[in-house]
């Protein structure tokens, strides 16, 4: 839902007018009605957002109009009788489609995709595979507690294994990953044993669930980054939130075997039970419920690899032309920023034959042209870092925006950097919407762009190698990325954030340039 059609909603439901809420508010009538037909959005951070929270909350005084609330936000009605404050901040979040993910692990998020190996490229010790655990044996055999799940979990990949090439796992669980996350010793095997099953061809497809803390889920596609890269695994996750009683998992060979369990929350982990079956009736029935729970399942991480990460641009496009206000980009210089003349001279530097030259200088005609009719309407902020003059006089800064149809290592010549440089600051001059914010290389991840639009989508692109493009859509993380890149313009000064300021800078920069060109040609 966009935002108009949230407020609208809260408004029916509470029998809210629009002088009611402007004079909360203390705002015009005319800015409410203008909110609730969509022609304008408060910013991400604005004060009116808080204070609408604020409002709606106050009103709430019988227990079920705060259930009401707590059950559009995704909460439960057990907390009714928490404090007004909370089911504020429990509305704001709502709106603002906000996300518990907290800075610091999308931080570390990105850290990780800067790094990021591919999982069956990794060196790993070769590690003694372990006598298949037998389990107790009744119509299936039945494990108990954490030690149990590791154990039927170990004899599922083994099986896996053993099955040979074309197999398939699906995997689904709503328990805490605590049973990887807390055994070191554990988690090698885990993942040895899930590489050795990528080598020998094994497709993987798994669903997230949002039972989890956000945190806990933005962790979990952390952890399996690196088999994403292989190409073998498709993720998808749940969009709504569960009812919280009861845990389920379901692992399954297809075709072969499944390890299932029921459970339910603060039950003592010793007393679950799981099933490992390789009863075909049986596997057939749980593959049948994993499909039933794909159906109603979205894709969580895509990723483009090899020739695919030219598409990078398609997704984001598509991303920024979805309804929205605002978005937010982080990179060394704006890929909208490069002249499609200036980006087809370093196709032709770097020998990309003339076909697909013509196609992807189309194609980045049509992008710019369509990013500049969104900047009528949207808000888009730019992060980028400075390199040191001398990097670009030697001709050492990354063009990315090229890489990605190059594939391989491409630097700016000095005139090329420069004239990227030149139309950057007429974009910003031209577009109010636009804005550009200056920070210190520290602060800019290594080899990583990212670009983020709530309630529609992220792109993170990796360009060294294993070069790769990282997509969600899914709203928390979304939301959490875009907050991670606002967040690092706020910690600037105010000034620094003018407009003006930044021209200057960046005009002081280009001429900086230019006369250390002119000096290397005297």
């Amino acid at each position: 839902m966009r935002f108009n059609e949230k407020l609208n909603l809260l408004m029916k439901m509470s029998n809210t007018t629009n002088m009611l809420l402007a004079e909360a508010l203390g705002i015009d009538p005319s800015l409410v009605s203008r909110w609730r037909t969509g022609s304008r959005e408060p910013n991400f951070h604005s004060r009116y957002i808080i204070s609408i929270g604020a409002y709606f909350a106050s009103i709430a005084k019988q227990d079920f109009q705060r259930v009401a609330l707590l059950e559009l936000t995704g909460h439960t009605f057990e907390e009714k009788d928490v404090a007004e404050p909370i089911i504020a901040n429990y509305v704001t979040r709502w709106l603002t489609n906000d996300s518990k993910i907290t800075g610091e692990t999308i931080q570390t998020l990105l850290d990780t995709i800067s790094q990021a190996t591919m999982a069956e490229n990794r060196q790993t010790h070769h590690l003694e595979l372990p006598q298949e655990p037998s389990g107790t044996s009744v119509l299936s055999q039945t494990f108990h507690g954490t030690g149990g799940l590791q154990e039927a979990v170990t004899k599922l990949l083994l099986r896996t294994l053993s099955a040979g090439q074309q197999s398939v796992l699906l995997l689904y669980s709503d328990e805490s990953m605590d049973w990887i996350n807390s055994y070191p010793a554990f988690a090698r095997m885990w993942s040895y044993l899930l590489v050795q099953c990528i080598r020998k061809g094994t497709k993987i497809k798994i669903i997230h669930t949002l039972a989890r803390d956000s945190s806990e889920l933005a962790g979990a596609v952390e952890k399996w980054l690196p088999f994403y890269l292989t190409g073998a695994i498709t993720s998808y996750y749940y969009p709504r939130k569960l009812d919280g009683l009861f845990r389920h998992t379901h692992f399954i060979l297809q075709g072969q075997a499944a390890v299932s369990s029921v459970s339910v929350k603060h039950q003592e982990k010793a007393t679950i039970a799981y099933h490992f079956s390789a009863d075909p009736i049986q596997v057939d029935a749980m593959q049948k419920l994993f499909n039933a729970e794909l159906d109603q399942c979205k894709p969580l991480v895509r990723t483009f690899i090899g020739k695919a990460i030219s598409n990078v641009n398609t997704q984001r496009l598509a991303f920024l032309s979805m309804p929205g206000s605002y978005a937010a980009n982080l990179e060394i210089l704006p890929t909208t920023g490069m002249p499609t003349h200036l980006l087809e001279q370093m196709l032709i530097r770097n020998n990309v034959p003339l076909d697909e030259r013509i196609a992807i200088v189309e194609k980045a005609k049509e992008y710019d042209k369509i990013v500049i009719q969104i900047l009528q309407k949207q808000d888009y902020l730019f992060l980028i870092c400075l390199p040191r003059i001398n990097d670009v006089l030697k001709g050492n800064v990354k063009a990315g925006a090229v890489e990605l149809y190059v594939r391989r290592p491409c630097n700016y010549l000095p005139q090329e950097y420069l004239e990227h440089l030149r139309h950057t600051i007429e974009l910003l001059k031209h577009n109010d919407r636009l804005q550009l914010c200056i920070i210190a290389k520290k602060y800019m991840i290594p080899n990583v762009q990212a670009f983020a639009k709530p309630g529609a989508g992220m792109v993170v692109l990796k360009l060294n190698e294993p070069k790769f493009a990282f997509i969600s859509e899914q709203r928390d993380l979304v939301s959490a990325l875009y907050r991670h890149i606002t967040v690092q313009a706020q910690k600037l000064p105010k000034r620094e954030r003018n407009k003006e300021f930044v021209l200057n800078r960046l005009e002081n920069f280009a001429t900086r340039i230019e006369s250390g060109m002119a000096k290397n040609d005297s």
